[in-house]
């Protein structure tokens, strides 16, 4: 683990390591793996899962970021497809599944650069099946309460990248368990499609809110989040997350429109994830930056 820091806010993060990482699953980008994110003596993101395995699909804490698989329809169970952020891929027999974990085939090359308020991961691709890329990820501290992850995606192969990214962004504001005062508000007015007909949750004109505590095992869960009115293309990419009791909070901005969004909920952590689209040929490069603040 290494940290960069400034005079109030400290973040811990792990190293990729396909021997010795803390997370080598196959489902969430490698580069940058959040131990903590310190702020005014409260850990925003704590672990939240009950047990822990290197290798358990979602053992990430804090904004984790997961690309689409490409390639996969195009081979047969044995062949390669890519997921940006962990490598190349073998594919299983019957459909895919994310949170099972794959064959790596090519994991690539990693590069890591770090400073007293930044860090920067290189990851570099270049494989037979045609796939091809240098993926750049900065997270730096960007402020007394701020910091943003940068992202460069470089296509260096022949065939395209067409896929998406979303952030699961797993703050925990401190462990409390989510209720009543943990809220999520947005620059618009959302709507979509629940799982179930909760009775523990649900939508208002700005936002989520809860109706009561949720208990372990309980989860709640909605896709194809969007702005009212807008269809699931070029809603807001902006979110703020708060719990009352001790006032903690985390608004989260992008400058690229979010495709659509979800949310899901347990009872440590309620968290959006909003969606980028993305489509490269050979040499074009796709660039995206989010900014948290903390209070």
């Amino acid at each position: 683990m290494f940290s960069i820091s400034n005079n109030t806010l400290k973040i811990t993060l792990h190293e990729p390591d396909g021997e010795k990482g803390y997370y080598r699953g196959t489902r969430f980008d490698w580069a940058g793996v959040f131990a903590s994110i310190e702020y005014k003596g409260c850990n925003y993101t704590e672990e939240w899962f009950e047990n822990y395995s290197p290798t358990m699909h979602d053992a990430v804490c804090g904004p984790a970021e997961e690309f689409s698989p490409i390639g996969l329809s195009d081979v047969a169970p044995g062949g390669a497809f890519l997921k940006i952020g962990v490598g190349v891929l073998e594919k299983m027999e019957g459909e895919y599944d994310r949170f099972k974990l794959h064959n790596i085939l090519d994991s690539g090359r990693r590069t890591l650069c770090v400073t007293d308020d930044s860090v920067v991961f290189g990851h570099f691709i270049s494989h037979d099946s045609g796939y091809a890329y240098e993926y750049i990820k900065e997270i730096a501290i960007s402020g007394e309460n701020s910091f943003v992850i940068r992202h460069s995606l470089k296509n260096t192969g022949r065939k395209p990248l067409d896929g998406n990214v979303y952030n699961h962004n797993f703050y925990t504001l401190g462990l409390l368990q989510t209720g009543l005062d943990r809220q999520l508000d947005f620059p618009f007015k959302p709507e979509g499609d629940w799982r179930a007909e909760y009775s523990e949750v649900g939508f208002t004109e700005s936002g989520i809110r809860f109706a009561r505590t949720l208990q372990k095992g309980e989860s709640v869960f909605t896709g194809n989040l969007h702005a009212a009115g807008r269809g699931l293309a070029g809603s807001p990419n902006a979110f703020e997350l708060r719990d009352l009791r001790t006032g903690r909070g985390v608004q989260a901005s992008c400058a690229v429109p979010m495709t659509r969004s979800v949310f899901w909920s347990n009872h440590r952590i309620a968290c959006i994830e909003p969606y980028i689209d993305f489509c490269l040929a050979q040499g074009e490069t796709f660039i995206f930056d989010i900014e948290y603040k903390l209070d």
